[in-house]
C-alpha cells in the first residue's frame, strides 16, 4: 500500500516552511520511518501573503531527492498555487498534470471558477487544498458541487483538519479523495498523516491508487 502525502512546505528557506536546512535530512527519515512512501513538495506560489524564492525551489528539492533516495523515499515537486484573478499561470504541476489550488479563506475570489477552469481547460486536473479552511464553502453548496461535478476537482483535507467540525462534514460525505500534512517542518506530521489514515481506509486506498499511477 502506497501512502502519499500531496501537501507539504518542507523545501527550507524557499516559502515559509520553518524547517532549517540542517534538518531536512532528519526530516525525510522521519518520513520514511512513518510509513509515507511518496512525498510531494509543493511551495506556494502567487500567495499574497507569502513570500517565495522561485531560484531556490529547484536547487533545494533536488537536494531534498538526493538525500530521500537513501531512505527509499519517492519524491515530486509540485506548487501549491493561490487562485486570484490571473490571467497567466505560474504554477509547477505534480507529474505536468495536477494542480494544488487555495484561495482566500474568507471568500472566494469573483473569478474564482472562471480561474479554474480555465486551468481544467489546459489540461490540468485540480486538487483542492484543504478544504475545510474556507468559510464561504461547505460540502452541500451548489458552488461544491460545480467543483466535484463539473470541474471535478479532487479533495484534500488537513490532518488536523479532521478533528475539526468542518472537515469531517466532508469525510462524513465521502468526498474526500486525500488527507495531507500541509508540514511546515513539525517531524510528527507524518506519523499523524499515517494514524489518521488508518481511521480512514477507504480513502488510504484512493490515495495509495493515485500514488501508483504518478
Amino acid at each position: 500500500m502506497e501512502i502519499i502525502d500531496i501537501h507539504s512546505h518542507l523545501l527550507p528557506k524557499v516559502d515559509d516552511s520553518h524547517l532549517k536546512k540542517r534538518h531536512l535530512k532528519k526530516m525525510l527519515e522521519a518520513i520514511a520511518n512513518a510509513g509515507v512512501t511518496q512525498q510531494v513538495f509543493t511551495p506556494h506560489i502567487d500567495d499574497p501573503y507569502v513570500n517565495t524564492n522561485r531560484k531556490l525551489i529547484m536547487p533545494t528539492f533536488e537536494k531534498a531527492a538526493e538525500i530521500a533516495e537513501g531512505f527509499n523515499l519517492k519524491v515530486h515537486l509540485a506548487s501549491e498555487y493561490f487562485v486570484r484573478d490571473q490571467e497567466d499561470f505560474s504554477f509547477i504541476p505534480l507529474e505536468g498534470k495536477y494542480v494544488l489550488c487555495e484561495t482566500d479563506t474568507t471568500f472566494a475570489p469573483p473569478t474564482y471558477l472562471d480561474v479554474l477552469r480555465r486551468i481544467r481547460d489546459k489540461g490540468y486536473k485540480i486538487i483542492l487544498a484543504h478544504v475545510e479552511r474556507y468559510r464561504w464553502l461547505s460540502v452541500d453548496s451548489p458552488l461544491f458541487e460545480s467543483l466535484t461535478g463539473e470541474l471535478e476537482c479532487l479533495v484534500q483535507v488537513n490532518v488536523e483538519g479532521t478533528q475539526s467540525e468542518r472537515g469531517r462534514s466532508y469525510l462524513n460525505k465521502g468526498v474526500v479523495d486525500f488527507i495531507a500534512t500541509d508540514n511546515h517542518g513539525d517531524l510528527e506530521k507524518p506519523y499523524e498523516l499515517y494514524e489518521i489514515l488508518g481511521q480512514y481506509p477507504s480513502i488510504l486506498r484512493k490515495m495509495s491508487a493515485f500514488a501508483q499511477n504518478l
